[in-house]
């Protein structure tokens, strides 16, 4: 038999416990945190729509939940963010204490967990953004199968896992940020092979970093090996792309700064923020648009069943995503928040041709990718 080991106990300093109080607020009624945030971006309460359906879990699990009393997540958001973003569900489930644990390394949120599961344990009873770890927590049966939660089936297609062993809790697109004073949108290469033919971008001009999980491994999926080691060959040959060992923060810092007229891999969220600070920054993505999804898995044989597969669901709801992207902004993975208000640059990503990963290549396009790398 499992030992439950509490967050608090086991990742001392990082773990949080809030203290959910209030009365119960039906599925169809919003909790008072949850209007709040739709007027703080002036949405209508119409964009909740279709949540008393995300919530309809089986009354089973909602005694279950209220008789454990308790849950424990594991993530990257701070401690300021998590409470954002659980007040709606602390208002909604009463009953149940959600203790949180930020784990900002992969190694305390994907590594650790995994050891103690292994080992019997549990450093938390759900789990979120383990990245390639997915593939050994499959491998060793530590995911429940998630495709049992309604909310499964309401993530963007192609976002969650397709052996439904976690869901997408957010996503993140990964494309060219370009400074403005040195760049023309007009000059962006319309699709992933018209970069190879792309003037402005070449001789040093376009900072690359090395993660080439953030786009490649997209383009591997969708194109197959051969065409991604004929496209890299000419990528290093033909761009001569410049060679950067930044993080992929201080690459967008150097691109600002006109040191690269355009950078590759960067995230729209973070280019839009420097725009809207009012730096040179803008964002263009290439078709088809790479979209890596943040993972979200409930471990399995956990001491707290119900109540993680709640807080889980909750979590993929339109009401969770909206909490989330109120707290840190991430674009939401829930299908009916695929709109303007929620993704910036919307004009690059919605209703566009998009690529998951598929991690069983990532072994294979790190090894094309390191023959050029410097």
């Amino acid at each position: 038999m499992r030992t439950s080991h509490s967050v608090l106990g086991s990742i001392a300093g990082l773990a949080i416990t809030l203290l959910l109080a209030g009365q119960a607020v039906a599925a169809g009624d919003l909790p008072a945190a949850t209007k709040k945030y739709l007027a703080d971006i002036k949405l209508s309460p119409d964009v909740m729509n279709g949540l008393a359906e995300d919530l309809a879990v089986p009354q089973g699990w909602l005694d279950g939940a209220d008789k454990e009393g308790t849950v424990g997540v594991l993530g990257t958001w701070n401690q300021k963010e998590f409470s954002i973003l659980n007040a709606p569900f602390a208002q909604r489930y009463p009953k149940i204490k959600v203790v949180y644990g930020e784990a900002a390394t992969m190694n305390s949120r994907a590594v650790a967990p995994l050891v103690a599961f292994k080992q019997g344990q549990y450093l938390a009873d759900i789990i979120t953004g383990f990245g390639g770890a997915a593939v050994e927590f499959k491998a060793n049966n530590a995911l429940e199968d998630m495709t049992k939660l309604p909310g499964f089936k309401n993530q963007v297609d192609g976002a969650n896992d397709p052996d439904g062993k976690w869901a997408a809790l957010r996503l993140r697109y990964w494309c060219i940020g370009y400074n403005t004073s040195l760049v023309k949108e007009s000059e962006l290469p319309k699709t992933w092979e018209d970069l190879l033919e792309t003037p402005v971008l070449r001789n040093g001009n376009l900072g690359i970093g090395n993660r080439p999980q953030l786009w490649v491994l997209m383009l591997r999926t969708a194109k197959g090996k051969e065409w991604t080691e004929e496209y890299l060959k000419k990528f290093f040959t033909v761009v001569k792309p410049q060679f950067r060992n930044e993080g992929m923060d201080a690459l967008l810092a150097i691109m600002t700064a006109g040191e690269v007229h355009a950078a590759l891999p960067v995230a729209e969220y973070s280019a839009k923020g420097l725009e809207m600070k009012g730096a040179p920054v803008s964002w263009h993505c290439p078709e088809p648009v790479p979209f890596a999804p943040s993972q979200l898995g409930i471990l399995a044989g956990n001491p707290h069943p119900n109540a993680a597969r709640v807080w889980t669901n909750w979590m993929l709801s339109r009401e969770g995503q909206l909490a989330q992207f109120t707290a840190e902004g991430s674009p939401p993975s829930h299908k009916a928040l695929q709109t303007k208000e929620f993704i910036v640059y919307a004009d690059q990503i919605v209703g566009r041709p998009a690529i998951q990963a598929n991690e069983a290549y990532l072994r294979e396009v790190y090894d094309m990718w390191q023959k050029y790398w410097k």
